[in-house]
């Protein structure tokens, strides 16, 4: 008899047949046991038992609850989740089974991005990890302690929590659940630069014990890898051979992350149907309503593909889909780092508060404790004791002071020292809406660094980042006190200049770019460094901080068809500024139909509107 139908006739006669209590309790233990490494049967078995809740003791009744909390958490309906574990927490006086649930609600927070409550629920959660016992909730613990230090990238808490399931290695499990936070942590962390045998050693120990969807994770880690070191032949043999098992296990997070990773390899391998492909499918195949880095990998390549094919209106689409993604992940990114940062201050300030009020309370004592020949005797110490009290106050400030230099240096580019991304844009949205109130124009301008990736292919990302430093440190020179100034990413860089009409920003882009091409990478021994720029002003893109930068970017990428090292300026007349002869070239609009081709869409649309055009890189 094949094993699915005697499975299922098994199910059926549970079903029809009342547990014996050690029956039920083997079932149980064995649904908790599976329940990663068999989805199917697990939830046969938990459908079964809770067909049969009536045959089962109350303790067996709350465990089949918890069960069905934890499925409502692997299949992404966290919110379901949250609910019933909270109804568990409330109902059983089992305390290990308490301390499982608020483990799974830790876990259910963490994915669904509420990392401030995830490390209050923590706290409580480590007080309690020393005097638990039972091994299958100690797993449980620890290994959802680990999963949260990685999110938040405190990489080496992340593998000290790892090292210790692996250490525990309760029923040979802890090796390969392990290993998996592990592995992503050194991978995160760029400590891990070849895939040998660890990756072996992992995998073999979850294929043993039959947990697909964590060997599955670790391959995406491995795969990271090989895509990171241009191995993507490596990286698409990896996941091809096992792409069948994720789809089986129905687990949206892990099928995001192997779609994303295969869409990447098949694009740095040059098979764009098959990345495009891949990234539908990440898209489609995502956890709903979910922030998250596959998506924003998804949403770029095919940003990238239209603008690529000529398909301007797709690659708008696309592009205003990426954007928001991208900052929504890195808001999600910067909360992580907030809210540990957060949680970790306030109980440093907790701490301190009630030593304080112990010491307070110990100082009323003695003043009513001391008789008349008391008194003089003790004022000296009453004294010290008030002095430890402005030292604890001294501590609770500098705690305070922290904080906010924490949330300052969220804020900022880490490399060059100015605005990042989101701090730009909130920056910017908040211009516009004084620009608009006070009926003055303003511009955004875009500016990418030309065949900056040659930099590092040739004299290595140490001269690359001297270039980026280097460029910001020339462009401040020529900044006006109300003027914005962001890194957008990799060698992009963003301004806002407001009161400042097309000409005038024109102007200004002019001057940048001539700054920045006497920039030399490899300390002057190298080649000159230069730029393209692209100008969207309010009078002709409105006061819409989204629009303004896909009209921006629309000149920019015209500016780099144009020939790069020049300034292009999104209008019904689009100037490009450059080094070389003047001529009059054709310009693409932000608008061009999606079946144009690059050449066909400028003729076919710009008629009214010219390139000033000078040849150079």
């Amino acid at each position: 008899m094949p094993g699915g139908v005697g499975f299922l006739l098994l199910a059926f006669a549970q079903a029809t047949l009342a547990f014996q209590p050690d029956e039920a309790a083997g079932l149980l233990q064995k649904a908790d046991r599976i329940k990663t490494a068999d989805p199917a049967e697990f939830t046969a078995l938990l459908d079964s038992l809770a067909a049969q809740s009536k045959d089962l003791t109350a303790a067996q009744q709350e465990m089949v609850r918890y069960l069905q909390a934890w499925k409502s958490v692997y299949e992404g309906q966290y919110v379901i989740a949250i609910s019933r574990l909270q109804a568990t927490i409330r109902e059983t006086h089992d305390v290990t089974l308490k301390f499982r649930a608020k483990a799974s609600i830790i876990n259910a927070l963490i994915v669904s991005s509420y990392y401030e409550e995830a490390f209050t629920e923590l706290t409580q959660l480590l007080v309690l990890l020393p005097k638990v016992t039972d091994p299958a909730a100690r797993e449980q613990g620890l290994i959802v302690t680990a999963q949260l230090y990685n999110e938040v990238g405190q990489y080496d808490l992340a593998i000290a929590y790892s090292q210790k399931l692996m250490d525990e290695n309760w029923l040979n499990r802890g090796v390969c659940k392990g290993s998996d936070q592990m592995l992503r942590a050194k991978v995160m962390s760029g400590k891990m630069r070849s895939v040998g045998a660890e990756f072996d050693t992992a995998l073999a120990a979850c294929t043993k014990l039959n947990e697909l969807s964590y060997a599955n994770f670790i391959r995406t880690y491995a795969a990271t890898v090989y895509v990171a070191h241009n191995q993507v032949d490596d990286a698409i043999r990896l996941l091809t051979e096992h792409y069948a098992e994720v789809l089986q296990s129905h687990f949206p997070r892990l099928l995001s992350r192997y779609e994303s990773l295969l869409a990447t390899a098949y694009q740095k391998k040059g098979n764009l149907p098959a990345a495009h492909q891949f990234a539908i499918q990440t898209i489609q195949n995502a956890v709903p309503n979910e922030i998250s880095q596959p998506l924003v990998v998804a949403y770029h390549l095919l940003y990238e593909q239209a603008r690529q094919a000529g398909d301007y209106k797709a690659a708008l689409e696309y592009h205003e889909k990426y954007a928001a993604m991208d900052k929504g992940y890195l808001d999600v990114t910067t909360a992580r780092q907030l809210a540990y940062q957060r949680v970790a201050h306030e109980s440093v300030a907790s701490k301190l508060q009630i030593e304080t009020l112990n010491k307070e309370n110990h100082v009323l004592q003695l003043e009513q404790a001391l008789g008349a020949k008391a008194v003089e005797n003790s004022r000296l110490y009453i004294i010290l004791l008030l002095l430890t009290m402005g030292f604890i106050a001294l501590w609770a400030y500098r705690t305070k002071r922290l904080q906010l230099h924490f949330m300052s240096l969220s804020q900022i580019d880490g490399l060059t020292g100015i605005s990042n991304r989101p701090h730009f844009l909130k920056q910017a949205q908040n211009a516009l809406e004084g620009a608009m109130r006070a009926q003055q124009p303003a511009c955004i301008i875009l500016c990418d660094l030309d065949h900056f990736k040659s930099i590092n292919d040739k004299y290595g990302h140490a001269a690359g980042d001297e270039v980026l430093k280097q460029t910001v440190s020339e462009c401040q020179l020529l900044m006006r006190a109300t003027d914005l100034f962001g890194r957008f990413g990799g060698e992009e860089f963003s301004f806002l200049m407001a009161g400042c009409g097309p000409e005038d920003a024109r102007l200004r882009a002019e001057q940048l770019r001539l700054t920045i091409v006497g920039i030399s990478a490899n300390s002057g021994t190298g080649s000159r460094v230069s730029a393209s720029f692209g100008v969207a002003s309010t009078v002709a893109s409105g006061y819409d901080l989204r629009l303004l930068l896909a009209h921006a970017d629309s000149a920019l990428y015209a500016a780099k068809r144009a020939g790069r090292n020049r300034v292009a300026v999104y209008d019904t007349n689009v100037s490009v500024i450059g080094t070389g002869t003047t001529g009059t070239n054709p310009t693409l609009d932000a608008d061009a139909p999606a079946d144009a081709s690059p050449d066909s869409a400028s003729d076919a649309q710009m008629t009214d509107a010219q390139i000033l055009g000078i040849g150079g890189r």
